[in-house]
Formats: structure tokens, C-alpha cells, sequence
């Protein structure tokens, strides 16, 4: 059983791999500014997929505090790569928000059953939309101008990472969903004998 609940973790792997690809196939290069969108898209998938494990996989209650925690580290760990002056506290907001949004879209996107053909093109673009306002809220703290074709570039990336980012959790919960039907066969054959 150790070994099957070890297998979970594949909700979280699989998400970072995927969010990995999206960012290299979108050509999205890093101007300069604060935090790479490699590195958004990434704590973006590992929130994604540490959010599912909890909800989706272990049932746990701890899904909100996680997602707020997750928020502060990754808002200490931005102050690092930022140079502006900026407060902590400033970076927190924004990220909370972030956290909580990608809850919700696990939660009832994602995991909906009446959606479960659409959930990829809707996390997608609810992803897209949700990146879109979380770099504006951060450029806007950086007193960084927003360029004329900002919010097309920054959803159509959003866009990718997430659709990429729902694939892969897609394909971890079939491989999860095999090895439960496997542990199950192996229950069943053993209680046989």
C-alpha cells in the first residue's frame, strides 16, 4: 500500500513536466523584469498538483492553509530574483489570490464529473485568464508599463502552461487509476486463495 500511495506524487510530478514543456514549446523569453515566466509557470504547476494531491487523493482539510503557505514561501522566494523596492506583504496579496483561484479551478473544474471532457480547454483558458491578472497585479506593483500587446501574449502563454499543466495531471490520474485497479485485482486474488 506504501508503495501505491507513493505513486500519488505522480499528480505532482507529471503537472511540472508538463508546465515545463508548455513553457519551452510557447518560446516565452525572460525580459528582465522581476520573475521568469518559466519560473511562474512552474510554481504554478507544482501549487496545481500539490493542491490536487490533497484534494483529489488524500481527502485532506489542509487544502486552504497549503495553498496560503505555498503563497508565502513563493512570495519570499520572488523577493530574491526582484529588484525593486518592494514589500514582502505587497507580493503576499497577489499570490494568496493566485493559490486560491488555482483551489477553485482544481476543485470545480478539474475534478467536476459533468465537465470531465471539457475540463482541459476550460482549466486552459480559466488558467489563461487567472496568469493574465496575476502579471498585470505584479507588474503594476513593479510600476512596470504594461505593453500594447501584453494581455494577448501573457493569456495565450497562461493558455498553453495551463491546458499543458491539465493534460499531464490527466495522464497521472490514469496511471494512478491503473495502479489502484491493479492493487485491487491483487487484494481480490489474494483473498481468493
Amino acid at each position: 500500500m506504501n508503495r501505491f500511495r507513493i505513486a500519488y506524487l505522480l499528480i505532482v510530478i507529471f503537472p511540472l513536466l508538463g508546465a515545463f514543456l508548455g513553457s519551452m514549446l510557447s518560446g516565452a523569453e525572460y525580459n528582465g523584469i522581476g520573475i521568469s515566466f518559466n519560473a511562474i509557470a512552474l510554481a504554478a504547476a507544482l501549487l496545481t498538483g500539490v493542491l490536487a494531491l490533497l484534494q483529489h487523493y488524500l481527502n485532506s482539510f489542509w487544502q486552504v492553509p497549503v495553498a496560503i503557505f505555498m503563497a508565502i514561501i513563493y512570495s519570499a522566494l520572488s523577493m530574491l530574483s526582484i529588484d525593486a523596492p518592494i514589500s514582502i506583504f505587497a507580493l503576499i496579496l497577489p499570490n494568496t489570490v493566485y493559490a486560491l483561484l488555482s483551489l477553485l479551478i482544481v476543485r470545480f473544474i478539474f475534478y467536476n464529473r459533468s465537465i470531465f471532457r471539457l475540463r482541459t480547454l476550460i482549466m486552459g483558458i480559466l488558467g489563461g485568464i487567472m496568469f493574465s491578472l496575476y502579471l498585470a497585479a505584479i507588474f503594476t506593483l513593479l510600476r512596470v508599463e504594461l505593453g500594447s500587446g501584453f494581455w494577448n501574449a501573457s493569456f495565450v502563454y497562461g493558455l498553453i502552461i495551463y491546458v499543458f499543466i491539465a493534460f499531464s495531471m490527466s495522464i497521472a490520474d490514469l496511471v494512478i487509476l491503473q495502479l489502484e485497479v491493479k492493487e485491487l485485482q491483487q487484494q481480490n486474488s489474494e483473498d481468493d486463495q
